[in-house]
C-alpha cells in the first residue's frame, strides 16, 4: 500500500503533462479557410480533417485529464487512510 501511495501522485501529474501537450497540440493548429459546398464538405475538406484532428487531441487530452483527477484523488483519499 506504501508504494501505491508513492506513485499516485506523480504519475497523476503525469496524465495531467500529457494533457496539457495535447491540448496545446491542438490549439496550435492552424485553421485553413472554410469552403462551400453544395451537399455537404467531403472527407479531404482541409477546413474538415483539421477540425476532425484538433476533435481527436481533445479526446486524448479530456481522457488523460480524467485519469490525473482520479489519481489525484485516489493519492488524497490515500493519505487520508
Amino acid at each position: 500500500m506504501a508504494a501505491l501511495k508513492v506513485w499516485i501522485e506523480p504519475a497523476g501529474a503525469l496524465s495531467a503533462f500529457i494533457a496539457a501537450v495535447f491540448w496545446f497540440l491542438s490549439a496550435a493548429k492552424d485553421i485553413p479557410p472554410m469552403v462551400a459546398y453544395w451537399s455537404g464538405a467531403p472527407p479531404d475538406d482541409p477546413f474538415f480533417a483539421t477540425l476532425v484532428g484538433a476533435a481527436q487531441l481533445n479526446r486524448w487530452a479530456a481522457l488523460f485529464s480524467g485519469i490525473s483527477a482520479a489519481l489525484l484523488g485516489a493519492g488524497w483519499l490515500a493519505r487520508r487512510a
